[in-house]
């Protein structure tokens, strides 16, 4: 049994009240077993949140990993200019590799910022690589 302890951080919790608790986390089999204050336990890890904030992972509702490669590509269009000739054209000349990179480029940043859940709106050529 792993055991984690993420001691003295600021926890804003997801529970009915929407607390905000100074207390520490016990992590055990990746799974929060226990939060309260001087949770006292031999653990594998411990991470001092001492004047940092312990957040639940962020969820994005709607991406398209399929366009992380064309950030920034005519971003002064108005919406349906910008898909009819940037994106579509964009997104029709990706091969299977080109959007398995743009996907795993995409899926790292979101991870890199926190997220842990995402409901991807994909393309309609080779989706089966962004899997």
């Amino acid at each position: 049994m792993q055991r984690i302890l993420i001691k003295n951080g600021l926890i804003v919790t997801m529970n009915k009240d929407r607390e905000i608790l100074k207390a520490d986390i016990l992590i055990e089999d990746n799974k929060i077993k226990e939060i309260k204050e001087n949770i006292s336990v031999e653990a594998d890890e411990v991470i001092d949140a001492e004047g940092k904030v312990v957040l639940p992972g962020f969820i994005q509702t709607h991406i398209h990993l399929t366009q992380t490669l064309f950030r920034g590509q005519a971003d002064d269009l108005e919406l349906l200019d910008w898909l009819k000739k940037k994106i579509w054209p964009l997104e029709g000349g990706h091969t299977e590799e080109s959007n398995y990179i743009s996907a795993k480029l995409g899926i790292a940043e979101l991870i890199k910022c926190g997220t842990t859940s995402i409901i991807d709106m994909e393309t309609v050529h080779h989706t089966d690589k962004c899997l």
